[in-house]
């Protein structure tokens, strides 16, 4: 061992350590300000109902609509409904994501890897991409009828657009020398598919999944409002219509965390097929 590689060794110990405390600083700030900040609002609104300036009639404080979930949920009869609401509400959510998604990424892969595909459906879906998802939503009922499918349709089309969108800009604006790559070489079609074309856009992929997390939950939300007897969407309706304020906003506390878990999992699921982009 030379003199100078004596010497490196504390060196890269040394760097080693600081970016592990580099990351451990950033995890800390990352909880600290990501905590931190609701609660903050959470304060200034409880402060603000307290004194007045907010009418607790329609904007009930923080802890009445901690006292209010805590009573359905102790409740059998309110929280078997509720939860009964909620597993009503995922069930549609994760088939018409599912296959909103799976579709979606086909076709996006399709129209990228190949020209004609492109020159026939990318113009079809950029045309109809504008178009608001709930003004076709009569439509689909007359489709598919008043039950689970035409929600899970509408769910489907809206997520279909998010990912099909990415999977097609991840592929167009993947390195070129992947192709070539793969042509000079004669791979065939499927690994091009499994093995060269999704890696390179699946960055590009996993952003238009997140997308579609959103739409989707907007898209059921909004279904059940307007044609549903059951799901969370139907209880804050059906809560607003009786006045019952507090009760709504459970409902809405739970969409949230319904999205916050979607979130979470598609972060661990993008940790684990592209480790090698920063997130």
């Amino acid at each position: 061992m030379t003199a100078i590689d004596v010497d490196a060794a504390p060196l890269a110990d040394a760097d080693i350590a600081r970016v592990l405390r580099q990351r451990r600083q950033d995890a800390r700030l990352r909880v600290v300000y990501g905590a931190g900040f609701p609660i903050i609002l959470l304060l200034i609104w409880q402060i603000l109902c307290m004194v007045g300036v907010i009418d607790v009639r329609f904007f009930p404080s923080p802890a009445n609509i901690l006292a209010t979930a805590y009573q359905i949920l102790t409740s059998p009869d309110e929280g078997g409904r509720l939860l009964a609401d909620i597993g009503a509400t995922l069930q549609r959510l994760v088939v018409g994501y599912l296959l909103g998604a799976i579709s979606g990424i086909v076709v996006g892969v399709a129209m990228g890897l190949y020209r004609p595909i492109r020159y026939a459906v990318a113009p079809l879906v950029y045309a109809t991409f504008p178009t608001p998802k709930l003004a076709i939503f009569p439509l689909l009922i007359v489709i598919f009828g008043l039950g689970d499918s035409s929600k899970t349709a509408l769910i489907t089309l809206a997520v279909f657009y998010m990912t099909a969108i990415n999977s097609l800009s991840g592929i167009i604006h993947a390195n070129p020398i992947y192709q070539d790559f793969a042509k000079a070489f004669r791979i065939p079609p499927l690994t091009q598919w499994l093995r060269i074309a999704l890696p390179s856009a699946l960055p590009s992929i996993m952003a238009g999944l997140k997308l579609g997390i959103g739409q989707a939950l907007i898209m059921v939300v909004s279904a059940e409002f307007v044609s549903s007897s059951d799901g969370i969407g139907y209880y804050i309706w059906n809560s607003w219509q009786v006045l019952d304020i507090a009760r709504m906003f459970v409902g809405l506390v739970v969409v949230m965390v319904i999205g916050g878990i979607a979130v979470w999992l598609s972060n661990l699921l993008e940790h684990a097929l592209i480790p090698w982009v920063k997130h």
